[in-house]
């Protein structure tokens, strides 16, 4: 035990790897894990692996139903945002703070030049040690945070499926390549500086496969922004980050780092906006989302942020291009906007884009007329609508059928005229002496979350009509 017990503080308490004396082995150490790890995301998760009969077991083997892709919104039950839930928030928080600054770290530590006067490569080394040890057990954590979490209420053989979580599925192998890469982050201390951005490249790519993008049907596209997006990201928060450590030791240092950061922030800058945008065109059905869902307003929030930081980032410039060292108060701005940008990127992969709603099934039978509507998802922004109607066959089909959605705050300006289309019957619910028609509309927008009202007025070819005011919400 004691043996084990040295071995591990050697791991996380020394220079690296106490076997790694020599650059050659971390190097081979290095290729072996990133292909490792490569092999880990690219091979593809087992389609036909068999489930428990159990829902609950059967749920517990898909990591996106309970860890933000397909859940509820965080919070919405009736007890509102549990002990779990603010665990999971807070160590989501830790992980991108580290993930994104330890990688920004050594992307920039790798471009560092050489300048023998000076002391910021140094200074850059000396902080990558305890950097390392954080990002690991941070790692740590929020695979076993986020494990447990998805076994509460398992009653089978937990090691079996906690097996099956990261060696069958897409997200159970990012998380065992990203941990892979954090523990190998020790020796990449010890590498020559192209190898330690390979490995920070290599970590981003591996937290690429675990977001929001990768539930969709066709993520390519998507994977690749996010990756994108997650390097930009490791960029513009690891130079803040150097810059804030620079100005508190070297501010000499910091002033000459501050001239190549400026540049470069402004392309990142630009690019975490380009693929964001383009990310959340993929992600969300409807724009509408980004005001009617917890999802859509953090990333506003996100948004104006960023802002906030381009800003900063303008002045800071201007004093660059001046020769004049950054302004403290400025730079201390500039870090509390980017530590805030990042726990909300964190809150970001948790909770769901798109919220839950309840598809609308309403059905309605009486001496006449049998009617039932559909509208799915039922939310805001585009929706699906269906209408069957059954009238007495001695009437036919309905001489015409008008649909109207009223929201309750503004029945009578915001109402919706859906554009009901003649349907071929699929006679699922056969009534006998009725006959079934069809009807359907596609994107039809609900521009609000809420209280409406469906009025559906059916003219028969008698000259008869039938007025039906149907209540439903949307939220």
């Amino acid at each position: 035990m004691r043996n084990i017990r040295s071995q591990l503080q050697s791991v996380l308490f020394a220079d690296g790897f106490p076997l790694l004396r020599h650059k050659y082995d971390a190097a081979c150490l290095l290729a072996a894990v990133a292909l490792a790890a490569a092999c880990l995301m690219l091979l593809p998760a087992d389609a036909s692996a068999q489930t428990y009969a159990a829902v609950k077991e059967a749920a517990a083997f898909d990591p996106h139903e309970q860890v933000g892709h397909h859940q509820h919104q965080a919070g919405q039950g009736d007890g509102g945002v549990t002990a779990a839930q603010a665990l999971l928030f807070a160590v989501r928080a830790a992980y991108y703070i580290l993930l994104i600054l330890v990688s920004g770290l050594m992307l920039w530590t790798a471009v560092l030049p050489e300048d023998k006067g000076g002391s910021a490569r140094r200074l850059a080394g000396g902080w990558g040690l305890p950097a390392m040890r954080a990002l690991l057990l941070v790692v740590l954590l929020y695979v076993f945070v986020h494990m447990e979490s998805l076994m509460q209420g398992f009653d089978g053989n937990r090691g079996e499926e906690w097996l099956r979580l990261l060696a069958e599925t897409t997200t159970g192998r990012s998380w065992l390549a990203t941990g892979l890469l954090a523990l190998l982050g020790f020796a990449v201390l010890r590498l020559p500086d192209p190898l330690k951005a390979v490995w920070a490249l290599l970590l981003l790519a591996s937290e690429s496969f675990n977001g929001h993008v990768n539930a969709l049907p066709s993520n390519t596209l998507a994977i690749l922004l996010d990756f994108i997006h997650l390097a930009c990201a490791a960029l513009w928060a690891g130079g803040i980050t150097l810059l804030l450590l620079y100005w508190r030791t070297e501010r000499q240092e910091a002033g000459r780092f501050a001239e190549r950061f400026a540049g470069i922030a402004w392309i990142t800058i630009v690019l975490l906006t380009v693929s964001g945008i383009v990310m959340t065109a993929l992600l969300l059905p409807s724009w509408l989302y980004l005001i009617y869902s917890g999802w859509g307003m953090l990333l506003l929030a996100k948004a104006v942020l960023l802002l906030l930081a381009a800003g900063t980032g303008f002045f800071l410039h201007r004093l660059a291009r001046r020769g004049e060292l950054p302004k403290g108060k400025l730079l201390k701005l500039d870090g509390v906007i980017m530590t805030a940008v990042l726990i909300l990127a964190g809150f970001l992969t948790y909770v769901s884009p798109v919220p839950h709603t309840e598809p609308l099934n309403y059905h309605k039978m009486g001496e006449k007329l049998h009617y039932t509507l559909d509208i799915n998802p039922n939310g805001p922004g585009p929706n699906q609508v269906k209408l069957k109607v059954w009238l007495p066959e001695q009437l036919d089909s309905p001489a015409s059928v008008s649909l109207l959605l009223r929201p309750a705050r503004d029945p009578e300006r915001g109402a919706v005229e859906v554009p009901l289309r003649s349907d071929r019957a699929d006679e699922d619910q056969a009534f006998p002496g009725f006959k079934q028609t069809d009807y359907n509309a596609d994107n039809v927008v609900l521009a609000s979350r809420g209280e409406w009202t469906a009025e559906l007025v059916i003219t028969d070819k008698a000259g008869g009509v039938t007025t039906q005011m149907i209540p439903f919400r949307n939220d």
